[in-house]
């Protein structure tokens, strides 16, 4: 493993932000490329422990004192490699914050539930800081810098994959982290045996009207040679609250034991005309300025 030295007072003046204590972190480890050394990360800041064992009942565990001089963060052995990378990151940030409370005595135990919240605005603390958890490991493994070249161009999901091999997270995580980047109106729905299992939108798509257990309404039949379809035109009236005026395109991944990521695409159906208005007002306004 290799041997870091972050300044963790430095890092810690950073504040309370998820976001702002990830970015204080690499602003220290410079440019690099490759999976982004999580275990190394948090022995340099005083963790002085990572152990993987075999745990039922929750994903990973953070033992420390109310001080947080010192802690050591334990991993499920049974889950994947990316999931356990994900895991240090997310009891890193317990760690880190101050103001995350332990659920017992010696420190924090977390669900595979909790490493998918996402509500930070959620009444309840425990939901909270489980998702500021969540929110800091996805910018310690996915910085924005490091996730630019696979948004910047038009969404399919084969550019979410290809950030998921390069930087060595999931590819549930990095389709959650291409959805919330991504300038285009997206979604991604996880599906198993052909019911939702999740799902996870972009500030900017519409309200869906799916939920968990429900099987998924019509996709895109698999395509020949592979388990990753194109973008096809679906009924958004299967899928949206409020489908007025929106288009909605669908791109499968289809995986092994029946499960598949789904990638949404809204758009208004007038899309192509406003680009046309726009072009024209811009022309005619040009040609007033002459």
């Amino acid at each position: 493993m290799t041997q870091l030295n972050l300044n963790r007072m430095e890092i810690e003046e950073a504040g309370l932000s998820p976001v702002r204590l990830a970015e204080a972190i690499h602003a220290q480890l410079g440019p690099r490329s490759g999976g982004v050394e999580v275990h190394a990360i948090a022995k340099a800041l005083d963790i002085i422990e990572i152990r993987e064992e075999p745990l039922k009942g929750f994903e990973a565990a953070l033992v420390t004192l109310p001080d947080r001089g010192f802690g050591s963060i334990v991993v499920n052995l049974s889950s994947k490699r990316q999931r356990r990378r994900f895991s240090v990151g997310h009891e890193l940030l317990h760690f880190l914050n101050p103001w995350h409370a332990g659920y017992s005595a010696t420190g924090f135990h977390c669900s595979r539930k909790d490493m998918l919240e996402s509500n930070k605005l959620a009444h309840d603390r425990h939901r909270r800081q489980e998702a500021e958890a969540n929110e800091f490991a996805i910018e310690l493994l996915a910085p924005s810098a490091r996730v630019a070249p696979y948004i910047d161009r038009a969404a399919d999901l084969r550019h979410a994959i290809a950030m998921a091999d390069d930087l060595d997270i999931s590819r549930e995580a990095s389709a959650r982290r291409y959805v919330a980047r991504h300038e285009d109106r997206l979604a991604v729905v996880f599906v198993k045996d052909g019911l939702v299992r999740y799902f996870e939108a972009g500030a900017e798509f519409p309200n869906l009207s799916i939920w968990k257990g429900q099987p998924t309404p019509s996709l895109p039949a698999q395509s020949r040679g592979g388990l990753l379809s194109e973008f096809e035109e679906i009924d958004s009236t299967d899928w949206l609250r409020r489908p007025k005026d929106l288009d909605l395109s669908a791109q499968v991944l289809r995986q092994r034991d029946d499960y598949a990521i789904v990638l949404l695409k809204a758009r208004s159906s007038d899309a192509e005309d406003d680009g046309l208005e726009d072009t024209f007002d811009r022309f005619t306004r040009a040609g007033t300025r002459r």
